[in-house]
């Protein structure tokens, strides 16, 4: 991957923060401190495809929390999001050097949590 390629994943990933914190400005809500009050909600998943003993892939949410995740189902539970709230879910190669790919990574936060972002390693 180019460091073109690198430097507008990390400029669209900045705007997608930005553009989360100014929607949840408009809305009167935001990052909420994980008191889970209403109009709070999370954003995960499900990863797949890693074989290894202790294999794992590593996920962010728009630059604002990486995780270290094994199969299985996962959430950004640290850091939800306000109804309307734009997020972006990324994942790097495994530890075991395979191919993560991130299905719905992109999108809008509605009235209950995501949980369809899937993350399939192969």
């Amino acid at each position: 991957m180019g460091i073109q390629s690198r430097f507008f994943r990390k400029v669209s990933g900045f705007c997608v923060v930005v553009l989360s914190l100014l929607l949840a400005a408009c809305g009167g809500g935001g990052y909420d401190s994980g008191t889970g009050g209403m109009g709070s909600y999370t954003v995960g998943g499900t990863v797949s495809g890693l074989t290894a003993v202790n294999e794992t892939v590593m996920v962010t949410l728009a630059g604002l929390q990486t995780l270290t995740l094994p199969n299985g189902s996962y959430s950004f539970s640290s850091y939800p999001l306000a109804m309307g709230a734009m997020y972006q879910v990324t994942a790097t190669s495994s530890t075991g050097g395979k191919n993560c790919v991130v299905a719905n990574g992109t999108g809008t936060v509605g009235t209950t949590n995501v949980t369809n972002v899937d993350i399939t390693c192969t």
